[in-house]
């Protein structure tokens, strides 16, 4: 059996060059892992797991993904980015609803100090802009089970000292 998939918009952008990535660049690359998250769920089918992974750019994303999809179960599937407000997450919990399988929203609650650090180690077009990482910190909603998550994991500090 396959790995689980580990999706990122990230991966349908090139972020070693040196030409800066536009919107349009960005939208194309969330449609892209969207419609490979959603093809995939569809293959699974209901008895999938899907995890629906955010958090401020530098939070520990992918870190966290990288960790789990060794010890999860063979059929799940991640989807990570900032992904800040219920607005943001509910192509993907409504994705997650039509293949039936079951959706985890992981809020990778890191500090806005923390991110911004490790954020400084990236290099090329990986460095987020800080004022790209402030927006995303000011528009975090914790998730709830009323987006329709089945489950709500909330990785770091508790949401009052985000």
């Amino acid at each position: 059996m396959p790995p689980p998939y580990c999706i990122d918009p990230d991966q349908f952008l090139d972020l070693t060059g040196a030409v800066p990535v536009g919107r349009d660049d960005v939208r194309a690359a969330w449609d892209s892992a969207y419609a490979l998250a959603e093809q995939r769920l569809n293959e699974l089918g209901p008895n999938s797991d899907f995890y629906l992974v955010f958090g401020l750019q530098g939070a520990g994303k992918s870190t966290w993904v990288a960790e789990q999809s060794r010890l999860r179960p063979r059929n799940a599937t991640y989807l990570s980015g900032p992904l800040p407000s219920r607005k943001h997450r509910e192509r993907a919990v409504a994705m997650a609803k039509r293949a039936g399988c079951r959706s985890i929203g992981v809020w990778i609650n890191e500090s806005f100090a923390v991110a911004l650090e490790r954020n400084s180690h990236r290099s090329g077009l990986a460095r987020i802009k800080e004022e790209a990482i402030r927006h995303v910190y000011e528009n975090l909603e914790p998730p709830s089970l009323e987006e329709g998550f089945h489950e709500v994991i909330v990785v770091g500090a508790s949401p009052s000292e985000a």
